[in-house]
């Protein structure tokens, strides 16, 4: 009787082990026709759930953000503030930024300086008021001809830069009209690289206006597109600046005009 019993015991455990060896094999359940059950994924199923918590996490849909001088082809709010020659850049500007999806708001000081920007807190007054993500500054026409440039305006123009704190932007340099005392040469060696724009190369030509001073509005046009292409390709903060159409212009958002001082 126990031998029975025996033999029964030995029976079923075999049919568990074949059990057991089908239910980890596909290709037997295919050759023999059957259908597999869910004994093995019952087994495994708490190793299983383990397994899918400690998977990576899938980073293939992170946002690249732009590394070290690529493109910014996102929206912008940019601050153009400076001297008068804003005035002869914004109507195009304005154009590029309605092209790109920018926001855009200018600041004309008549007659500024550095050492007028440099010892008020014009400029970081109108960057809280519009809160830009973007600063174009344009500068220097009214110190051509200072002597001894660096002793007398340096200390304004690193105030100036200071005011600009971690915002990115770019300066422009004053369109010459005759051989300045070193104010391109000033600012530029005071800024990152690529974050100034010189404006008076000898491949740059200006019709001026009556003043002799300022481009007349064909080559303020010209003269802008070819310091958006700079921005776009060239400078260290680049960001989208297609070209619109030829001799478009516009306004800003916001257009504000201060006056001379003493006016």
């Amino acid at each position: 009787m126990k031998k029975s019993y025996r033999v029964l015991i030995a029976i079923m455990a075999l049919a568990l082990l074949a059990v057991f060896l089908y239910s980890q094999s596909d290709s037997l359940s295919e050759m023999i026709g059957l259908k597999k059950g869910k004994f093995n994924e019952t087994l495994f199923a708490e190793k299983k759930s383990k397994e899918v918590k400690t998977a990576p996490a899938d980073t293939t849909a992170t946002k690249k953000q732009p590394g070290k001088n690529e493109m910014d082809t996102t929206s912008k709010t940019i601050l153009f503030i400076g001297d008068s020659m804003v005035e002869c850049l914004f109507p195009r500007m304005s154009a590029y930024a309605k092209k790109n999806g920018h926001t855009f708001y200018a600041v004309i000081w008549y007659s500024a300086t550095s050492e007028v920007y440099g010892t008020r807190t014009t400029i970081k007054e109108y960057i809280d008021k519009y809160k830009p993500n973007y600063i174009i500054f344009s500068l220097g026409g009214n110190e051509l001809f200072v002597r001894d440039i660096k002793d007398n305006r340096q200390r304004y123009v690193d105030e100036i830069i200071r005011q600009f704190g971690d915002i990115p932007y770019v300066w422009i340099g004053p369109p010459n009209w005759k051989p300045d005392t070193g104010v391109n040469e000033m600012i530029e060696s005071s800024v990152p690289e690529g974050c100034f724009y010189l404006s008076y190369t000898p491949d740059q030509h200006y019709g001026r206006k009556k003043d002799g001073a300022h481009p007349d509005k064909p080559s303020s046009i010209l003269w802008m597109d070819r310091i958006a292409s700079w921005i776009m390709n060239k400078s260290a903060h680049r960001i989208k600046m297609e070209k619109p159409a030829a001799g478009e212009v516009g306004r800003p958002n916001d257009l504000v005009l201060l006056q001379p001082l003493g006016s």
